[in-house]
């Protein structure tokens, strides 16, 4: 059986450098597993070339002449060259699901019903290749398994009409997949710790989590490992599920270039080294910043190394040249990556943490550091702040990260210039060199407390061939059961009554906190990567959001309870997409990201770790957001929009990744490219059978 998850192996055993197949089977088949995905749920091509069928049926439509029954029809096929598991497979009347491909080659997918899509690729068997000859003599059809995300890809490509497709498109689309198997092949081979919430510090712990949420990065795409930009070598120095220490560059930039955040006062006080350095180190760098004369006129600014060595020195080797832009040889400040790559971690405790630039393709897009999303963050905390004063269960679930203080690179003439005309929001330079601070509630640097990204709990850690959950370290039986087994010693039943009742404890907290939110006009970002879940005492007692850049808004909802238009800052001319037109429009990110990204993560890893019925799980988290439907209190209207987008309709909105690729070419963009299809609403499995 294929994992949905890269499959680790202990740097200590492992022999992937040496020989590489080991994991690549396992890689190949989660790629093409999405793959699949994508390309059924974004509509490549006409249903008419999809059929779903059965072996039995398949087998009866394509017997001839020369062979009358199915085994000598399935003899001919040559079965008996390919593995155990596919003779198996077309031994038993299985779904099936056949492409046309070409006149003479179909492709073949062993498929089961699913609960985010209709169907979905079964884990015994790659896709496999039927081709006939045109004159369908029997003895001369082959059947073979798909060799590899690219093949598939290219298959797929070409089932469609080449003049609606950009070349450039294409070509980056085949550039990011290729990258996305290769990284993918490596963060296998990655040491991952398997004890993270045994750490005695939360600092500790939060690094340790972000290396699990990052090798799986956005669950479901199949780009999201492809970090274009980096080679192998800066791949396994940068990301987080290698554990690398970091070091910070830094360069001082000139005051008359930084513009700074709207809670920035006092540069002198109020800089990048006062909340990341400790004294030692701030004396350290106020000497080199003396030695040079430029203490008073400029400020020091860290600067990824990456960013310094492939975009710094050449993007501004003017200020550097002129001294706008001064490189300091201060190298004391050590990091760790996040999940995100560019937020860097301290392994202190200390609330501070940093966000910087890196000019990588990550999702086909840039990870810039704008000045303009940075304005809408501020904007975007000020509501859920508010937010906060007006729920009481919301200022106890939902704990925000201060991203209120930021510094970035701005031309003089339009240094105080924070309206959206400022014509450089929409050049690329300024977006380069920049740092946002980030701010942990002190209350929640504690070491009785452990954070989580939620994007952790949807992954698993193999070492030699075991399976390891976060949830084996929490869902314990004394603490989620009557029983007083402990989890460890418990029975497989036990275990699993344990996983199931800490799973839906998850779910109260995310589900319920996500539905206020929505109940007053907006949505925060959803996926696993922004949502921290806060761990107290083996109890889920409150989410910390990141990225408020990301925070969506209806506003009619949000007059209801006197929260202001924030107005958004866009280029002119465009209407800032944060701004949902429709209540529907708001609650597609629960439905998207919320439910079909980041709790199917962790649906998907529970059942594979702890073979729990997927249905439970799913009907758990049904259970979740009707008690939130009556606890709730929604005006009429909400609730009743609600419950319909979130529990009767048949379908929901699904968030196309590929086409959209296609569609931007090699336009450099700040944001993932995204468009929107339908799959089923994934409760409906659920009631169909209840």
């Amino acid at each position: 059986m294929h994992t949905l998850f890269p499959v680790q192996n202990s740097a200590k055993n492992s022999h992937l450098d040496a020989n590489p197949e080991l994991d690549v089977e396992a890689v190949q088949w989660s790629l093409i597993n999405h793959l699949v995905e994508c390309f059924l749920l974004e509509q490549w091509v006409d249903e008419h070339l999809i059929q779903v069928t059965t072996i039995h049926e398949y087998l009866a439509n394509h017997k001839t002449s020369q062979a009358q029954d199915a085994h000598q029809f399935l003899a001919s096929l040559l079965l008996a060259s390919l593995p155990q598991q596919y003779q198996d497979f077309f031994d038993q009347d299985n779904s099936l699901m056949v492409m046309q491909v070409s006149q003479n080659r179909q492709l073949l997918l062993l498929v089961e019903p699913a609960y985010a899509s209709p169907w979905r690729l079964s884990k015994s068997c790659l896709p496999v290749i039927h081709n006939l000859n045109s004159k369908r003599h029997v003895d001369s059809a082959l059947l073979e398994p798909v060799g590899s995300p690219q093949q598939l890809l290219d298959m797929f490509l070409s089932m469609m009409d080449s003049a609606t497709l950009s070349d450039v498109g294409v070509l980056k689309l085949k550039e990011s997949l290729k990258a996305s198997f290769i990284a993918q092949q490596q963060s296998a081979a990655a040491n991952i710790t398997t004890t993270v919430c045994q750490h005695p510090h939360w600092h500790q712990t939060l690094i340790a989590a972000e290396q699990w949420a990052s090798l799986m990065d956005r669950p479901f795409h199949p780009l999201a490992k492809g970090k274009l930009g980096f080679t192998a070598q800066e791949y396994k120095r940068y990301m987080a599920e290698f554990n690398q220490p970091i070091t910070l560059v830094w360069v001082a930039i000139a005051k008359s270039h930084v513009m700074v955040a709207e809670h920035v006062q006092d540069t002198t006080t109020q800089n990048p080294a006062k909340y990341l350095l400790d004294t030692t180190q701030q004396q350290s760098l106020m000497r080199e910043l003396d030695d040079k004369g430029i203490a008073e006129t400029h400020i020091a600014m860290p600067v990824h190394p990456w960013q310094m060595t492939h975009v710094i020195d050449d993007m501004y080797a003017e200020d550097l040249t002129n001294g706008t832009v001064v490189a300091l040889k201060f190298d004391t400040l050590i990091t760790y990556a996040s999940s995100s790559m560019r937020s860097m971690l301290i392994d202190a405790d200390t609330p501070n943490s940093i966000k910087l630039p890196i000019g990588v393709y990550a999702l086909n897009s840039k990870r810039y550091l704008p000045a303009l999303k940075l304005i809408n963050g501020e904007k975007n905390q000020a509501i859920l702040m508010q937010a906060r004063t007006l729920d009481p269960e919301l200022s106890a679930q939902l704990r925000l990260w201060d991203e209120r203080l930021w510094w970035g690179y701005m031309l003089p003439s339009h240094l105080h210039d924070k309206s959206a005309i400022n014509p450089y929001f929409y050049q690329e330079k300024p977006t380069h060199l920049g740092a946002m601070l980030r701010q942990l509630p002190a209350d929640l640097c504690d070491d009785t407390i452990q954070l989580l990204p939620m994007a952790s709990l949807g992954m698993l850690v193999y070492k030699q061939g075991v399976s390891h959950h976060i949830f084996d370290g929490i869902a314990q039986e004394g603490i989620h059961s009557t029983s007083q087994n402990s989890f460890q010693e418990g029975s497989p039943k036990n275990k699993k009554l344990a996983v199931i009742a800490c799973f839906k404890s998850l779910c109260d907290m995310f589900l319920g906190t996500m539905l206020r939110c929505l109940r007053l006009g907006f949505a925060p970002e959803m996926h696993g990567q922004n949502i921290v879940i806060v761990l107290k005492d083996n109890r889920f007692t409150s989410l910390l959001l990141r990225d408020h850049d990301s925070v969506r808004i209806y506003p009619p909802w949000l007059a209801r309870h006197k929260i202001a238009d924030p107005e958004y800052l866009s280029p002119p001319g465009f209407k800032n997409r944060l701004y949902r037109e429709t209540p529907k429009a708001l609650i597609f990110y629960l439905q998207s990201l919320g439910l079909l990204v980041n709790l199917r993560a962790i649906i998907e890893s529970l059942v594979e770790h702890y073979h729990i019925n997927e249905e439970t799980l799913w009907h758990e988290a049904m259970t979740s957001i009707e008690e939130s439907l009556v606890t709730i209190d929604f005006d009429d209207d909400q609730r009743q929009i609600l419950r319909d987008g979130l529990l009767n309709s048949s379908h929901y909105p699904h968030k196309t990744l590929l086409l959209p690729v296609i569609g931007r070419g090699s336009d450099p963009h700040g944001s993932m490219p995204a468009g929107e299809s339908k799959t089923i609403n994934p409760f409906k499995r659920v009631k169909n059978s209840g």
